[in-house]
C-alpha cells in the first residue's frame, strides 16, 4: 500500500482521494462488523428465547400427562420429548423416525441447558441452536429438546446486500467528494503554478494571485510575492551595480588607452616616467574596485563567517594602533568590556573604511566611541566635516554612490567602501547607519551584545 501511495506519478489530488477513500472503505468495514455483530447477537437471542419459549410450552402441556406421539411446537424447526435412557417418545412430524437430537441431559437439580450442535438429524450440513428442559411425566421425567438453526454471520443476504450497496455508495461519494474538495483546494496552487511559469530570469514583474480565503495557501501565496519582490530588487540591484562597475572599470582603461595612443603617435615628445605615473593611477584604482567587488561578492555568498566572542574595545585598540598617523587626531572613548561575536577580519575591514572615511571629511578631529546600549553594542565614528543632508543618508551605502564632496576629495575612490561596511555589519545582524551628530557626520554600527 505504502508503495502505491508513494508513486511520484500520482498527483496530490489522486494521493488525497485514494487516502480519503481507504479511509473510509476502514469506516464501512468496521461499521457494517459492529452492524452485523449486534444484530446477531440479537438474533441468536431471540432464537435461544424461541427455544426456550418451545421447551416451556412442552413443559406446561404435558407435566403429569400422557405424551402423544405425534407433537406440534410453534416457532422451532423440531422438538422431542425423550426418556432419560434416549428413546424417543413423542416428536413433531420432521423429527418422526429420528433418533434423538441431542445427547446432552441437564442436570437433575437444573431446570435446563443448551448447547450449539452441528450433527443434530434430520438437519444436515446445518448447525442448531438445541434447548432441553426437564418435563415431569406420569411414568417417569422426560426431557425436552427444541432446535433453531442457528443465525449465520452475515444473517441474510438481503441485508448484507443492503449494507454492501450502501458502503459502494458511502465510497462512491467520499471519492467523488474528495477529489472535488482536494481540486478547488488546489485551484489557487495551479493558478500560483501558472503564473510562476509566466517569470524568467529577465521578467521578474509577475506576481501569484492571492486567494481570499485567509488560510495556508494565502500565506504561501503571501510569502511567494514578497519573494519576487526580493529578487526583483536584488535583480535590480545587481543590474545597476554591473551597470556602475562597469563605468568605474571602463573610465581608467578608456583613458589609459587614449594617453597611450596619443603616446605612441609622437614617441619621442612624450615624458615616458610621467605616463607611467598616470597609468600606474589608473592601475590602482582597477585594482581597488576590484578588490572591493570581490569583497561584496564574497559577503554576499558566505552569510555565516566564522564568529568569536571579541571585546569590541580591544579590537578598536588594537585597529588605532596599526593606523599611521592621520590627517587629523583621532579621540576615542573606549568603554571596556563590550563584548561582540564578530568576524575579526571583517570587523577590521569596517573599522578601517569607517576611519579612512572619516579621515577625508573631518575639519579638525575623528572620534571614535564604544558603549554599551542595554543588549547592544555601539561603535561610533564620527567627524566634523561638513555632514551628510539627510536626504544623502542612505544613498551614501549604495554601491559605487559617491557624492560630489566625496569625488572632489578623494578622486581614486572607488564608492564601494560605506557599501561593504554595511554589508559587514548585516552579515553581524547588525546595522550602520548616519546619525545627526549636530555636527559632521556620525556613523554608528550597532550590533548584538554577548554577556558572560
Amino acid at each position: 500500500m505504502s508503495h502505491l501511495l508513494g508513486r511520484a506519478t500520482w498527483s496530490i489530488r489522486a494521493r488525497m482521494t485514494v487516502l480519503a477513500t481507504l479511509a473510509a472503505v476502514v469506516l464501512c468495514v468496521v461499521t457494517a462488523w459492529l452492524v452485523l455483530h449486534h444484530r446477531h447477537d440479537d438474533e441468536l437471542e431471540h432464537r435461544f428465547r424461541h427455544v426456550y419459549g418451545a421447551n416451556l410450552e412442552l413443559v406446561h402441556r404435558f407435566a403429569h400427562r400422557a405424551v402423544p406421539p405425534v407433537i406440534e411446537v410453534r416457532d422451532v424447526s423440531g422438538a422431542q420429548l425423550v426418556k432419560p435412557d434416549g428413546q424417543v417418545v413423542s416428536a413433531t412430524a420432521r423429527m418422526l423416525g429420528q433418533p434423538r437430537m441431542a445427547a446432552f441431559v441437564p442436570a437433575p437439580r437444573s431446570a435446563s441447558l443448551d448447547r450449539t450442535l452441528c450433527d443434530v438429524p434430520a438437519f444436515p450440513r446445518q448447525c442448531m441452536i438445541v434447548a432441553a428442559m426437564w418435563v415431569p411425566a406420569p411414568d417417569g421425567d422426560l426431557v425436552a429438546y427444541s432446535a433453531l438453526p442457528k443465525p449465520p454471520w452475515y444473517l441474510s443476504e438481503v441485508l448484507l446486500a443492503q449494507l454492501v450497496t450502501g458502503s459502494l455508495i458511502l465510497l462512491g461519494l467520499v471519492a467523488l467528494g474528495t477529489y472535488q474538495l482536494v481540486g478547488r483546494t488546489l485551484r489557487p496552487v495551479e493558478a500560483m503554478t501558472a503564473e510562476l511559469a509566466e517569470i524568467t530570469a529577465t521578467d521578474l514583474g509577475h506576481r501569484v494571485p492571492v486567494p481570499g480565503h485567509h488560510d495556508e495557501i494565502r500565506y504561501l501565496a503571501t510569502v511567494v510575492n514578497d519573494t519576487l519582490e526580493l529578487l526583483e530588487a536584488a535583480l535590480r540591484r545587481e543590474r545597476r551595480f554591473t551597470s556602475d562597475a562597469s563605468h568605474d572599470l571602463r573610465a581608467p582603461l578608456t583613458g589609459a588607452r587614449l594617453r597611450l595612443e596619443e603616446a605612441l603617435m609622437d614617441p619621442g615628445g612624450v615624458d615616458w616616467p610621467c605616463m607611467a605615473k598616470e597609468l600606474l593611477c589608473d592601475v590602482e584604482r582597477q585594482q581597488a574596485i576590484a578588490e572591493d567587488i570581490l569583497t561584496l561578492a564574497r559577503l554576499n555568498a558566505d552569510r555565516s563567517p566564522q564568529h568569536e566572542r571579541t571585546d569590541l574595545t580591544e579590537l578598536t585598540r588594537a585597529e588605532l594602533r596599526r593606523r599611521l598617523p592621520g590627517r587629523v587626531p583621532v579621540r576615542t572613548d573606549l568603554e571596556p568590556g563590550v563584548f561582540v561575536a564578530c568576524d575579526r577580519l571583517l570587523m577590521g575591514r569596517l573599522l578601517t573604511n569607517l576611519l579612512d572615511n572619516a579621515q577625508r571629511h573631518a575639519a579638525t578631529v575623528v572620534t571614535v566611541v564604544v558603549r554599551a546600549e542595554d543588549d547592544t553594542a555601539v561603535l561610533a565614528v564620527g567627524d566634523d566635516g561638513g555632514g551628510i543632508a539627510p536626504k544623502h543618508r542612505e544613498i551614501v551605502f549604495e554601491r559605487f554612490a559617491r557624492l560630489p564632496e566625496s569625488r572632489a576629495r578623494d578622486p581614486k575612490g572607488t564608492g564601494l567602501g560605506l557599501a561593504i561596511c554595511r554589508e559587514i555589519a548585516q552579515t553581524h545582524r547588525g546595522s550602520l547607519a548616519v546619525e545627526d551628530p549636530g555636527r559632521g557626520t556620525c556613523l554608528v554600527l550597532r550590533l548584538p551584545l554577548q554577556p558572560d
